[in-house]
């Protein structure tokens, strides 16, 4: 569990960073237009969907002495730094080779990130198999993925503030650092799991299937299941909230709060004391009520104090840091326990079709994520310079700063009523996954489970 959780620490760098930095990266360091670098991170998006698929299904039959999941992380590993070091190379030619050479460097780390990040997911799926072990292991991985939220969020800032004449020679030097992190935390995974190689047992393993058939098949078998449709709203709502937060939070602070990046970074610092803070008392919540209640709680939360801050003060300092601190509660428990929640589809998978797919799964979650975010970056980039975004000013017109409020505050909010909606529905809890598994262990071994029957009728 402790090697599994490692990884994340990579894995919360890299990809807050790209998430929050690279369109600034490319539009106010490499000078290209917001349509532009939002177009470029899209088109990156929609190939990692692809990626995500592939890669989860083929994680399910690997067939490796390494195990299902192992290869995948050892082959990000090697080449995620890689694309780090040449993803922040500021290149001087025209827009549109400048165009072409980052597409392709964004297209490059989206195909590294999925190769780790889906097989991995699945992992802790079958390290963790109970209810609460599963919570627990989710709280240990967002230890780690707290340290690396603090590299991908704040570091970049800092690092830029030390090189105030030479943007270019501080965005390259974050990609070092960056890519270091990443290596050692990623191999450091590889290696702690070495003794717990879940190797493919099933019949379907080492055969050649039609990949995209088998993986369409599975995503509607999947979505058949009650569980999981629910689990796809609370999915796209997060997701679309999340993508806005990532992608708005500097244009926001810098052109609606009027703050620099030194107090940019003061705000992304308060935002990681917050996951500090609150990733154990998720724990907690998580155990004592359920993971979905525990959720619904901090939607509601979240919503009611953007909300507010929509209502009183969107333009204030004092507002806005209070509208981080009511995303940071929601953004690290959903990180914290979703994955626990995802997990304990697979048993329901088992039950109704006989098969365990942990990469199907976690694919799937992850290819949702990814298409929402895919266009709600598109259309983020498009509506900011449509509502007359410009770079080279330091003040922005007053209808840049009201779609930037509701764009980062309100829609946000929106989107955590609908998840909080699409829980309130959602059938399994401790009681209900307690039935359902001791049912698929009477059932594998033969013997009646009829006693479990009303709690699997209720998750079905």
């Amino acid at each position: 569990m402790l090697g599994y959780g490692i990884g994340y620490i990579g894995q919360g760098s890299s990809y807050n960073f790209m998430s929050a930095y690279f369109v600034v990266f490319l539009t106010n360091c490499v000078g290209l237009g917001s349509g532009t670098a939002a177009s470029i991170t899209s088109i990156a998006l929609l190939v990692e969907v692809v990626t995500g698929m592939v890669v989860g299904n083929l994680s399910d039959h690997c067939t490796s002495s390494m195990g299902k999941r192992r290869p995948f992380i050892l082959a990000a590993s090697f080449a995620m730094p890689v694309v780090l070091l040449l993803i922040m190379r500021t290149v001087s030619a025209s827009d549109t080779i400048k165009a072409v050479y980052y597409l392709v460097m964004s297209i490059c780390f989206r195909i590294s990130f999925s190769t780790f990040e889906i097989p991995n997911s699945a992992f802790g799926a079958e390290i963790a198999a109970g209810y609460d072990e599963r919570t627990r292991l989710r709280t240990l991985t967002r230890i780690f993925s707290i340290i690396g939220n603090a590299l991908g969020y704040v570091m970049p800032l800092l690092i830029l503030d030390l090189f105030p004449e030479d943007q270019a020679a501080g965005w390259q030097a974050i990609g070092v650092i960056l890519a270091v992190v990443n290596f050692g935390s990623w191999m450091g995974a590889f290696r702690m799991t070495r003794k717990f190689a879940v190797t493919c047992e099933e019949p379907t393993c080492g055969k050649k299937p039609n990949v995209i058939k088998d993986i369409l098949v599975n995503y509607l078998e999947l979505c058949r299941l009650r569980a999981m449709r629910h689990l796809v709203v609370y999915k796209a709502a997060f997701a679309c909230a999340f993508a806005l937060f990532n992608i708005g939070t500097i244009y926001y602070m810098k052109y609606s709060l009027g703050l620099d990046n030194r107090y940019s970074s003061y705000m992304y610092a308060l935002s990681i004391a917050i996951f500090a803070v609150t990733t154990p008392v998720a724990n907690r919540m998580a155990i004592r009520f359920g993971k979905a209640r525990q959720q619904m709680m901090v939607m509601v939360f979240a919503a009611a104090v953007g909300f507010g801050v929509m209502l009183l003060g969107p333009r204030t300092v004092t507002g806005g840091a209070l509208y981080m601190i009511g995303f940071s509660v929601m953004q690290t428990s959903f990180w914290q326990l979703s994955s626990s929640i995802f997990y304990d589809v697979v048993e329901v998978d088992e039950y109704v079709n006989y098969k365990r797919r942990e990469g199907d799964i976690m694919s799937l979650v992850s290819v949702l994520g990814t298409l929402i975010t895919a266009v709600i970056v598109q259309l983020f980039g498009i509506l900011l310079e449509w509502s007359g975004f410009d770079a080279a000013l330091d003040m922005q017109p007053d209808r840049v700063v009201t779609f930037l409020n509701c764009a980062y505050i309100l829609a946000p909010c929106v989107c955590f009523v609908i998840g909080f909606v699409a829980l309130k529905v959602f059938p399994i809890n401790k009681k209900t996954f307690g039935s359902l598994v001791e049912a698929l262990r009477l059932r594998r071994a033969g013997e009646d489970y009829s006693a479990y029957l009303e709690d699997v009728e209720k998750v079905l």
